[in-house]
């Protein structure tokens, strides 16, 4: 196998993540800085620019990057992305309303559905007709195809998704449909059914369709945006992206199917945690990933995560099944909840404490970072806990304020509630953990698995402060942590590069571990491959230095 150098990122919603891998000196370089919001490339160049520098590589000798995101959830979630319009059978106009027809709480008489991607009056039906075995019943007429794209122009739309009858079987009415709209409206971006999930199931395969053109001019803009930076600054390897089901995706495929990149970053870390596994001999692993925003637990048995080949997105209500818009794509089959260092601390209508879903994200962040964050967050409390350094955190590069935090805890939670700082601070760690114990329960539950039989392998930037807690809620026997806990999903994105050039039954090589005790994720903390105890200091007591 030739070496390479490649680096992995993982932007998040609060902290984009780097780890550089070069097999020529079996060396693991990490980087972390804070997100850009408006524009996540910023951040990518800034940290990719330095990690290279303080690695001594240049850019031309990398062959790879790959890229795991959040950007596709996100904009589904936000509701961002393009103006999308439906091109479908005659008579099935509403099935995006009809769904599954079937309600998932029969009890709550205010229940909320989920908005369909494409609104009724952006929906446009052409005469034609497959039968289930995929015979024309009735022809498509080109003429009422162009009719359909000369009013689908004149109200806007930014893309199309087309779904026709029993595409899935034959997808000719499909493609014919592509060329009208190629000659009618050159340049809008076109999704079919029976290219982004030719399966059956008439609701599925048009949600997915639907949420793939939402999300594909925002997409497209972003990684062309992202590979003509990463090329200027010389770059001459390949780009790759972060696929949900675990592997990864040339930059044109990622670009004609961002819906299969849901996922992207999550699963990046799961498969990161299934490579670990094996090389600690653990069969049986809870992946404890928590974020900035959010928290992720998958199950990994045998060294192979779960899958699933059917996603549910942007939930109305996170724990309920159906309440989300259903996609047909593979996943790594995880469950991830509101939770994150980020989570905003708040005491409801009832007088009661509660932490999350609602995350202070990277702009302004929590309070500690003194970027104008106002609210409470679980990494605040964490700080006042301390179990972090305020005079060490991303190494020493940003000093966290204790005593804003403090003023923000007293007037929000500690004063209305009559507890000193300390017992605030307490309650907000410890809700926190609860919600993601009772996440991982319910997870855990309908898989019909007992939790006694696993060890959970913690990562994320606010991982490893919580994995004890969390595991003693579990009770579980076993808590790994992870030597670079804090770059793991982008090792995944790396490590998921290497896997794949390997033979699939076979186990993977060992791969070089960093030294990350007290890393400063933005310098390049390296190690030779060595099982040899950790020398650099203890974190919060200096800087960190490289083992030779």
């Amino acid at each position: 196998m030739d070496k390479r150098i490649r680096i992995g990122i993982d932007v998040g919603g609060t902290f984009t993540d780097f780890v550089l891998v070069d097999e020529f000196t079996d060396q693991i370089h990490t980087g972390k800085l804070l997100t850009t919001p408006g524009d996540p490339s910023d951040a990518i160049l800034a940290g990719t620019e330095r990690l290279l520098r303080e690695a001594a590589i240049d850019v031309g000798r990398l062959h790879s990057v790959i890229h795991g995101t959040t950007l596709v959830t996100n904009t589904l979630i936000e509701r961002k992305g393009a103006k999308v319009g439906l091109i479908t059978t005659k008579g099935f106009r509403d099935t995006l309303e009809m769904g599954r027809e079937i309600r998932y709480d029969l009890y709550d008489l205010m229940f909320e559905k989920p908005e369909p991607i494409v609104p009724r009056e952006l929906r446009r039906e052409v005469d034609e007709r497959l039968d289930p075995a995929g015979q024309v019943l009735r022809p498509l007429r080109p003429d009422d195809v162009r009719a359909v794209a000369r009013s689908l122009k004149d109200a806007g739309v930014e893309a199309i998704a087309v779904s026709l009858m029993h595409a899935y079987r034959n997808d000719a009415h499909e493609l014919a449909v592509q060329q009208v709209l190629a000659a009618e409206l050159p340049g809008l971006p076109v999704t079919l059914s029976s290219a982004v999930a030719p399966e059956i199931r008439e609701y599925e395969r048009t949600n997915t369709a639907c949420v793939n053109a939402y999300v594909q001019p925002l997409m497209q803009r972003y990684l062309a945006r992202l590979e003509q930076r990463l090329r200027d600054l010389g770059l001459q390897g390949t780009l790759y992206v972060m696929l949900s089901g675990g592997g990864i995706s040339t930059l044109r495929a990622a670009e004609a199917f961002p819906v299969r990149l849901i996922e992207s970053g999550p699963a990046a870390g799961a498969m990161a945690a299934s490579y670990y596994g094996l090389l600690t001999g653990s069969d049986h692993l809870i992946s404890f990933d928590m974020g900035g925003t959010t928290a992720k637990m998958c199950l990994v048995d045998d060294g192979r995560p779960e899958h699933a080949h059917e996603f549910e997105a942007a939930r109305v209500r996170r724990f309920r099944k159906g309440s989300g818009l259903p996609l047909k794509v593979p996943v790594v089959d995880l469950i991830e909840i509101g939770a994150g260092g980020g989570s905003l601390a708040r005491i409801d209508a009832m007088g009661l404490l509660k932490v999350g879903p609602e995350s202070a994200g990277a702009e302004p962040g929590p309070v500690c970072y003194g970027r104008g964050g106002t609210q409470p967050t679980v990494t605040d409390a964490d700080l006042l806990l301390g179990y972090l350094s305020p005079d060490y955190f991303l190494g020493g590069e940003m000093q966290l304020v204790r005593g804003a935090v403090e003023r923000a805890l007293e007037t929000v939670i500690a004063r209305p509630l009559g507890l000193d700082l300390t017992a605030a601070a307490a309650g907000i760690h410890s809700i926190v953990n609860e919600n993601m114990a009772a996440a991982t329960r319910m997870y855990i539950a309908e898989k019909g698995r007992d939790p006694r039989r696993y060890a959970m392998i913690a990562f994320g930037g606010a991982g490893p402060v919580h994995a004890y807690g969390l595991a003693k809620l579990l009770k579980l026997n076993t808590c790994r942590g992870s030597t670079i806990s804090t770059g793991r999903t982008s090792t995944g994105c790396s490590t998921t590069w290497r896997a794949m050039r390997a033979p699939c039954c076979s186990r993977p090589a060992p791969m070089p571990l960093a030294s990350r005790c007290g890393a400063r994720p933005t310098c390049a903390m390296s190690a030779r491959a060595s099982r040899s105890p950790c020398r650099c200091p203890t974190a919060g007591s200096g800087p960190a230095r490289s083992t030779p």
